[in-house]
């Protein structure tokens, strides 16, 4: 029987490797929101849901907002950061602020090409305006592009609507190393659904057709790694700069996908089956079932990582919750 002897070179390289396997390990990854006018509840539930998971080593948490609430204290002893935003738009933005935000918008956006040599500081301010008065569905890239710009030593990252998402899981056992993770919604566009309407109204009917037969993208969860959401994130930053008005974040994102103008590598994860449950509809909610505190896939009692749109079904509501004692 021969013996294999480690000489000191082979030892110092072995202990090297290890030590650059734990470091690479130890980098943390990220689940990070846009939260602006969002209720108590689904921020505590969405942050306690991660840190049940996850330690605060393992997994940090970032969540935009734009005003201190008290309930914020008790969260960051749990590790949550709280992220500044200029974001001030509300339900209650009345009409002339709209019209005057808009009109500043616009001519900042039409002359930016000569203010930009003329004036760059003034040209400069144009997406902090735009963060300021818009509506936090488009707003929220640019709070996301500088905090990533910002903090690159993150290992995998999820973005993530705060309102409506519970996490069951070990969200990042699933996500790719290359590639950014979409979630198929489950839809068919030119049915009748809120995505197929959306994107008739942002790019007419004959567009829609292009696309029938074809399912929706959700823009509320994408998982991936820093580079490639760091990425895909600066695409739709800019695309809403470009185009700031008239059409939803959602068709906006889709139309991209579907004609090949989306740049960033990606890869499309199934609903209901995926690690992702985009509850969208009535239909796609009888596929899972409640036991002990988890929502569950129906088919096979299994625990599903992430659920998207709990709260659009009472039943589900109730059971999330009672389960973080709200």
């Amino acid at each position: 029987m021969s013996t294999f002897i480690m000489d000191r070179n082979d030892t110092d390289l072995a202990a090297s490797a290890r030590i650059k396997a734990s470091e690479v390990q130890l980098a943390p990854n990220l689940i990070m929101g846009f939260a602006t006018n969002t209720d108590e509840a689904s921020v505590r539930i969405f942050a306690k849901s991660i840190r049940r998971i996850y330690s605060q080593q393992e997994c940090h948490i970032a969540i935009i907002t734009n005003r201190f609430e008290p309930y914020f204290a008790e969260l960051a002893e749990d590790g949550v950061q709280f992220i500044p935003t200029s974001n001030n738009y509300s339900n209650q933005t009345r009409a002339v602020s709209k019209v005057i935000n808009r009109a500043a918008l616009w001519s900042l956006r039409a002359f930016r090409s000569i203010l930009e040599r003329a004036a760059p500081e003034i040209a400069s301010s144009y997406p902090t305006l735009l963060e300021t008065w818009h509506h936090p569905h488009f707003v929220r890239w640019f709070a996301y592009e500088r905090f990533l710009d910002l903090n690159r030593h993150y290992n995998q990252v999820m973005l993530s609507d705060v309102k409506d998402v519970v996490f069951q899981g070990r969200i990042f056992d699933y996500s790719d190393p290359d590639l950014v993770c979409l979630c198929d919604q489950g839809l068919t566009y030119g049915e009748a659904n809120w995505d197929t309407m959306w994107y008739r109204e942002a790019y007419g009917e004959e567009e829609l057709k292009k696309i029938a037969g074809r399912s929706p993208i959700c823009i509320g969860t994408m998982i991936g790694p820093h580079h490639g959401i760091l990425s895909i994130v600066r695409e739709l930053k800019d695309e809403f700069a470009q185009r700031p008005f008239g059409r939803i974040e959602q068709a906006v994102f889709n139309h991209m996908i579907l004609n090949g103008s989306l740049k960033t590598s990606f890869k499309v994860l199934p609903n209901v089956t995926g690690p992702i449950a985009t509850l969208c509809g009535d239909k796609i909610q009888l596929n899972f079932v409640t036991n002990e505190g988890f929502i569950l896939r129906a088919g096979d009692n299994s625990i599903v990582p992430a659920v998207h749109m709990y709260d659009r079904h009472a039943a589900l509501n109730d059971v999330v919750k009672a389960t973080f004692g709200i």
